[in-house]
């Protein structure tokens, strides 16, 4: 549970460490490759690098380091455009945690929403016109999962209920939206139609399953899940068969993010001390460190055709 004791202070507090420079990954790593005329390896994260937490991206190889946030406060949990111009994020700059939009090279912010609860962890839909999100009362327990337009328009409540519903992943084909949620007693792997109709369990376990992410093609979704004893990641089929694990560590790891062309999974574990970002093969083999950084960084979110 330490992880997510983790998660909620970078959303409520900021927290200031030292700034160091990010180190490329062993020499032994296999290297990741290009597809289909594009980068594979452009991830976006939040780290607090520089005393406040705020939005970078880089190479996977560790290169072309960017910051494109700049404020106090909290700038975290970000999700790239289909597009790959824009980027969501949520934010505190304003007082209250809300949802914000700005262009690749830091210039174009825009805020989607405005209102007195936390609004976290935005995801775009297929076509880049929507941008789904959870939304919690300030100091309390339970959450909603919204929709609203790319431009702050039409703004819809998917979800309603005193659980907590959680953590969107959009599928490819923008037909359905996986989430976590406790509705059941425990935290299990939801989907649903853009509109919050026929929800359906896919984990159906007793364990506490979480973080879910589709592949590029649609066919498999990784998650979190603790069912074996510790965090750990694992993918399964979009109908909830063929659970398969992908990692098997001591340490804590999460929030997994396919790569666009669904070789590579990236995802953040404390394994090495520090929260830093990783990349493994989608088969788990093939573990590498590409931030290998003192100060903490937040959940990968891949470029490209991803969620």
């Amino acid at each position: 549970m330490r992880r997510f004791g983790l998660l909620l202070a970078f959303v409520l507090v900021v927290v200031s460490l030292a700034h160091a420079q990010v180190q490329q990954p062993p020499a032994d790593s296999p290297p990741l490759q290009q597809g289909r005329g594009e980068t594979v390896g452009e991830i976006a994260f939040h780290s607090d690098r520089d005393g406040d937490v705020e939005i970078y991206t880089m190479r996977t190889d560790g290169s072309e380091l960017r910051r494109l946030t700049y404020q106090p406060g909290l700038d975290s949990l970000p999700s790239w455009s289909p597009d790959g111009n824009r980027i969501a994020f949520c934010s505190s700059r304003d007082g209250n945690i809300e949802i914000y939009v700005v262009d690749v090279d830091g210039s174009g912010l825009v805020r989607l929403t405005d209102n007195s609860w936390m609004d976290l962890a935005p995801t775009w839909s297929a076509d880049g016109r929507r941008v789904a999100f959870h939304a919690r009362p300030v100091r309390e327990r339970g959450s909603d999962i919204y929709v609203i337009g790319a431009d702050g328009s039409g703004l819809t409540r998917l979800t309603e209920h005193p659980a907590q519903d959680e953590f969107t992943a959009w599928s490819p084909t923008g037909q359905r939206i996986a989430f976590q949620t406790e509705r059941d007693g425990d935290f299990e792997i939801y989907v649903m139609s853009p509109d919050g109709g026929n929800l359906e369990n896919l984990t159906r376990h007793p364990a506490r399953d979480k973080f879910p992410a589709w592949s590029p093609d649609g066919q498999r979704i990784a998650f979190l899940s603790d069912r074996d004893g510790n965090y750990e990641l694992y993918s399964m089929h979009n109908d909830g068969t063929d659970v398969r694990r992908l990692t098997d560590h001591p340490a804590e790891d999460a929030h997994p993010s396919w790569s666009p062309d669904g070789r590579y999974i990236a995802f953040e574990s404390d394994r090495d001390g520090p929260w830093d970002i990783y990349v493994m093969n989608a088969d788990g083999t093939g573990v590498r460190n590409i931030t290998n950084h003192p100060a903490n960084d937040g959940p990968p979110r891949w470029k490209g055709r991803s969620r």
